[in-house]
């Protein structure tokens, strides 16, 4: 379903493309079933949340990440996590991405069963486009927020 176009286009590198911005629209409007965190470990304790997989009830998920140089967020594809968790562990020796059940987390718990209006991204003024920096996941009542940490990966919030 994804296919990775910015080899051929010339998106700027703070912004999504376009690719990336229909994927999440596809996701408007439905039920969220679970949520997956994918940590990156370091001295056997979490150092940062490098992913996120929201599975939907129409049987697709959405991951999305940080990289791994943390500069921006992207929709990625299943196959790309597995591939930077082998070629990790591979380097290291031992498992460094681990996946943990987040949807009993107090932030997901309110949305998990619920319908997602849709993703909210910032508008770039200067191209139309829509920075990579952060995003929020509209449930209605509920939102949550995506970002990029200050340190390295991502960081989730509730949405005011």
């Amino acid at each position: 379903m994804l296919e990775n176009s910015a080899s051929s286009d010339s998106t700027p590198a703070g912004c999504f493309h376009q690719w990336e911005v229909e994927t999440m629209e596809s996701f408007d409007h439905q039920t969220l079933e679970l949520v997956n965190y994918y940590v990156w470990r370091k001295d056997n304790q979490v150092a940062f949340l490098f992913a996120i997989e929201l599975y939907f009830a129409h049987g697709e998920t959405l991951l999305i990440s940080s990289g791994e140089d943390s500069e921006a967020i992207s929709v990625i594809k299943p196959e790309s996590l597995v591939k930077t968790a082998q070629k990790l562990q591979d380097l290291h020796g031992k498992a460094l991405i681990q996946r943990i059940s987040a949807g009993i987390q107090p932030i997901w718990r309110e949305v998990v069963g619920t319908e997602m209006l849709g993703v909210r991204l910032s508008p770039e003024e200067s191209n139309g486009l829509y920075l990579n920096d952060a995003l929020v996941f509209d449930f209605g009542e509920n939102q949550v927020l995506l970002e990029l940490s200050e340190k390295e990966g991502l960081e989730v919030g509730v949405y005011e």
